[in-house]
């Protein structure tokens, strides 16, 4: 019998309104010289709170600055040490090192003039020459260095070698002294530091990220044709030309490409199949350039375990061991799914689920007859095909119910996200039972990284 989704309600958690498509819009014509006071914020990076999103802190100046404008952040709710630092803007990383007294400290590039400081750091977790998007965690909160008597997090915007007031989501930060501290929510939701779950609206005008909390989501983008997520992004197909964005930050999308037949999102890499399936080509990470990695394919899987291909001739599929160096791994299936470390497929029939051993074509039986599989950190699940009804493995033949049916399941990191049968609404397991958690209102289409 079909279990009922409990708690479906047509509540809009999913607050709409038009916005732009993912096309950068025409600059609109100045016609008059902007207050001095505003000058600033307007030509400044888009930068966020740098710890993650929906938290509050606080922030405060005093006295052994430099500079007034440097920023001393700490937890108004939780726990200040460990939590992670995220860069606040998408940038590239030009200094990660310890000293004696700012102790762990790292420094991102933004262009323009523009940089950001951050100190005391309990962990560094990025590298010199490594570029990051906005809200990539880069290390976690500590207390290093002789400068420091607790854990804060040091915090500086600088302007061509000078130390600004800081802008946070658009707006001053206002100097306050210590003890008498301004505070601010982090709306730093681009990349989350665990699993990040994303929608289009129901018209799919609009692409948001839930906060992570209760029924909250941001608006991080326009209207969108198919979104692709994966270890190394978030992205979106243009819905008029097909043309591949890549989301850098809230509303901060750049070009990545022309159209595909489909595209692909691995650990750390980005692949597409071209338009008229001739080849496979992975994106360089830089603009819009591209390499040929393998010829004719018929569609593609990715996740953590790597880049699978079929054979448009046959179905049989190909694992990419290297740019043009594939192996054969299997035959044909009626879908594959692949998961942080295994991959598994289930039969043209769909009869059975088996998983590859990870040696030459040899497969496995793990379950019985299913109508599709959802793969991703979290696991292997697969639906009953005679109800839809959701099933996760806990080993090979070893299956335990965890919902009813769905109109759409992702797989977020380790977490598993569903869209209710009629699309009003968008649950989260909460990896007990069949229990689910409303986190969200109607969409079209719910996609995870």
């Amino acid at each position: 019998m079909r279990i009922r989704w409990a708690g479906f309600l047509a509540a809009a958690a999913l607050l709409l309104a038009p916005i732009t498509a993912l096309l950068p819009a025409a600059p609109a014509a100045a016609t008059a010289t902007a207050p001095a006071a505003n000058t600033k914020v307007a030509n400044t990076p888009p930068f966020q709170l740098p710890v993650p999103c929906g938290q509050r802190w606080t922030t405060s100046t005093h006295d052994g600055h430099a500079s007034q404008y440097m920023v001393d952040m700490v937890s108004a709710g939780g726990s200040t040490q460990g939590t992670p630092a995220l860069a606040s803007a998408a940038g590239r990383v030009v200094t990660s090192q310890f000293d004696s007294q700012a102790g762990n400290f790292i420094v991102i590039d933004h262009g323009g003039g523009w940089q950001t400081r951050y100190l005391h750091l309990d962990r560094r977790d990025v590298a010199v020459g490594n570029d990051v998007e906005q809200g990539r965690q880069i290390g976690t909160v500590g207390n290093t260095g002789s400068w420091t008597t607790g854990a804060h997090l040091h915090y500086e915007q600088k302007l061509n070698g000078s130390v600004v007031q800081a802008t946070m989501d658009g707006h001053l930060v206002p100097v306050k002294w210590e003890y008498n501290q301004h505070y601010e929510t982090s709306m730093n939701c681009g990349v989350s530091t665990g699993s990040s779950l994303f929608a289009q609206s129901p018209d799919r005008s609009g692409v948001f990220q839930w906060s992570g909390s209760g029924t909250t989501w941001h608006k991080v983008g326009g209207a969108a044709g198919t979104l692709y997520a994966g270890g190394a992004g978030l992205f979106a197909t243009n819905p008029a030309n097909g043309d591949l964005f890549k989301m850098n930050g809230p509303n901060n999308w750049v070009k990545v490409g022309g159209p595909a037949k489909v595209f692909a999102v691995t650990g750390d890499g980005l692949f597409g199949l071209a338009p008229d399936g001739s080849a496979v080509f992975q994106w360089s990470g830089s603009g819009t350039t591209w390499h040929k990695v393998g010829g004719a394919a018929g569609t593609l899987y990715a996740g953590g375990a790597g880049l699978f291909a079929t054979n448009p001739a046959n179905g049989d599929l190909y694992k990419m061991n290297g740019p043009n160096n594939w192996i054969k791994v299997g035959g044909p299936a009626k879908v594959f799914a692949v998961t942080g470390n295994g991959l598994f497929g289930l039969a043209p029939d769909g009869s059975a689920v088996f998983q590859w051993s990870g040696s030459g074509t040899t497969w496995h039986k793990v379950g019985g007859a299913a109508g599709t599989l959802y793969g991703g950190g979290a696991g292997l699940f697969a639906t009953n095909p005679a109800n839809g009804d959701l099933h996760k493995m806990n080993g090979p033949n070893n299956w335990i119910k965890v919902g009813g049916a769905g109109h759409q399941f992702a797989v977020a990191g380790d977490a598993l996200y569903g869209l209710s049968p009629n699309s009003d609404a968008v649950f989260k397991w909460s990896g007990n039972g069949t229990i689910w958690h409303k986190v969200g209102g109607p969409a079209s289409s719910i996609a995870g990284r």
